[in-house]
């Protein structure tokens, strides 16, 4: 998918129309270094037609009209995302991944099934839950693809069922 293609997309879930977005993007008074100007309502029109080529200056203020990160207006797939996650553990300060650790554990409720028998349901207060959990920043990456891969082998048999 061309990312005027992902733009519009994002327009549409948004219930925005390009009007809208055209003036929120012209509102942020981006000025192009090729023109030294900022585009015009038309300019933008054929950006989002896919007529003329959105230029990369314009992306994080495209991004930051629809809300969205600027991947996401690339390549949205499992192995981007990944990519992605790797590259922003690897480059976050200490705040920054004590934040998302909260987040990820008031996110995620575990379901183990058991031999297809029980389902044993858990929350983030289970103490080898949290243990395991706070234990992952010192897991090698090699580790934590191969856990993952894992995971969602087991994830994968189970939803066969």
């Amino acid at each position: 998918m061309e990312v005027y293609e992902k733009v519009n997309e994002i327009i549409k879930n948004y219930n925005l129309t390009k009007r809208a977005f055209s003036t929120a993007l012209r509102n942020l008074n981006v000025k192009l270094k090729t023109t030294g100007e900022m585009p015009s309502e038309n300019t933008i029109y054929a950006y989002l037609s896919g007529k003329i080529s959105i230029p990369i200056e314009l992306i994080p203020f495209i991004a930051e009209v629809l809300n969205v990160t600027e991947q996401e207006l690339f390549d949205n797939t499992s192995k981007s995302r990944t990519r992605c996650f790797k590259y922003f553990i690897k480059n976050s300060n200490h705040k920054e991944l004590e934040y998302f650790n909260n987040f990820i554990k008031s996110q995620i409720t575990y379901n183990i099934n058991v031999n297809n028998a029980d389902t044993i349901t858990t929350n983030s207060n289970d103490n080898k839950v949290d243990k395991f959990i706070s234990l992952l920043e010192f897991a090698p990456h090699n580790f934590l693809d191969k856990a993952i891969a894992k995971l969602e082998e087991y994830k994968n048999i189970d939803s066969t069922f």
